[in-house]
């Protein structure tokens, strides 16, 4: 047809491209996702890629993957999109993002240490005390910025997910490591550390805004509108 309304001199109407299949990569915290035994993954931000997609038509293939090299392959063109995705001036080089959540971090602390540790300087000035990281995370302005200073001083672990995390401070290996509301009750049961931490909210204004973060080079622009838009509705 196309072919006979060109012979014709008249327009032939291109067919809409396609939005997607694009690759999203999940990554196992908390209530967000988490893997289900001989089933896919499930949480909230599961619900989300499924609801943005219905509303959408997009085409979403999820996967679990390791922070690391969700934001590794995402910087070097090789990945479509991640969810949960904290904004920062780096990422903003090569990622679109659609915000759909807003949090804070609170360090919580193992009881039973040696020392009582209420505060942020407590825990600052005890140097036998250690902080586990996941790898790859984000976790506001400020409290990045308290996480350096510890990092020089040689007491940060970083381990590959959230649930390493929690169980070695449950094991006694750090004293202490950051989350939030949404997502430590899961992580708390899971590694048997309910009512055995302190939680310490030592910057309550240290708010991050995260969501979907979209390969610049990667996925169109119209299809990143699309998928704004369906947040925003």
């Amino acid at each position: 047809m196309a072919g006979l309304l060109a012979a014709a001199g008249l327009p032939a109407f291109a067919q809409p491209a396609a939005c997607g299949p694009y690759r999203v990569a999940l990554y196992e915290y908390g209530a967000l996702a988490y893997r289900r035994a001989e089933l896919g993954p499930a949480g909230i931000d599961v619900d989300i890629v499924e609801e943005v997609g219905r509303r959408t038509g997009c085409k979403f293939e999820t996967f679990m993957d390791s922070r690391v090299r969700t934001w590794t392959d995402l910087a070097q063109g090789a990945l479509d999109a991640t969810v949960s995705a904290i904004q920062t001036p780096e990422r903003d080089r090569f990622a679109r993002f659609v915000i759909y959540m807003n949090g804070r971090n609170r360090l919580l602390v193992r009881s039973g240490l040696p020392d009582s540790v209420a505060t942020l300087q407590a825990f600052a000035d005890n140097s036998q005390l250690r902080l586990a990281v996941v790898k790859g995370f984000k976790h506001g302005p400020r409290w990045d910025q308290w996480i350096a200073k510890l990092r020089q001083q040689g007491r940060v672990d970083e381990y590959a997910d959230a649930s390493t995390v929690a169980r070695l401070v449950a094991l006694g290996r750090d004293a202490a490591f950051l989350s939030e509301p949404v997502v430590w009750e899961r992580i708390l049961a899971d590694s048997k550390l309910q009512g055995r931490v302190a939680i310490i909210d030592a910057f309550p204004d240290d708010n991050y805004a995260a969501g979907f973060a979209l390969s610049k080079s990667r996925v169109r622009e119209e299809d990143a509108r699309k998928i704004q838009d369906a947040i925003t509705a």
